[in-house]
C-alpha cells in the first residue's frame, strides 16, 4: 500500500494555475452566446452553427461549472478539453485560424500537468 504525503499548497508550483486563463476565456465567450449579443449570433450564423448558439454557450458553461468544483474538476478537466476540440473543430471546418482552440487547448494541458502530474506519469 502506498503511502501519500500531502503537499502544502504554497510547495505546490505557482504554474498550477495557469489554467485560469483558458477557463476565464471560455467564461467570457460563453457569455455572449447565453444572451444571444448580435456579433455572437452573427459569427456562429457565418460558422453555419446559428441555430446551436444557446445549446453550445449552455455546454460550454456546464463544462467550466464542473471544472471549477474541486471535487468534480477531474472530469470538468475532460470535458472541458473535449469542448475545446469541439472550438479546434469547427474552427478549423469555417477555414478559420485554429489558433485561438490550440492556444485554450494548450494552456489547458500545462495547468493540468502541474495540477496534477500524476497523470503523466507512465506506470512500470
Amino acid at each position: 500500500m502506498e503511502t501519500k504525503i500531502a503537499v502544502p499548497l504554497s510547495k505546490k508550483s505557482k504554474w498550477r494555475f495557469i489554467w485560469i486563463i483558458p477557463i476565464g476565456l471560455l467564461i467570457i465567450t460563453a457569455i455572449p452566446k447565453l444572451i444571444q449579443m448580435d456579433f455572437m449570433v452573427e459569427n456562429m450564423t457565418n460558422a453555419g452553427m446559428g441555430h446551436m448558439i444557446l445549446g453550445v454557450g449552455i455546454v460550454e458553461i456546464i463544462c467550466v461549472i464542473i471544472f471549477l468544483i474541486p471535487k468534480t474538476r477531474n472530469i470538468g478537466f475532460l470535458l472541458t478539453v473535449a469542448y475545446t476540440g469541439g472550438i479546434i473543430a469547427a474552427e478549423w471546418a469555417a477555414s478559420e485560424a485554429v489558433i485561438p482552440g490550440l492556444v485554450i487547448m494548450i494552456l489547458l494541458w500545462i495547468g493540468w500537468y502541474f495540477e496534477k502530474p500524476d497523470w503523466f506519469k507512465m506506470n512500470k
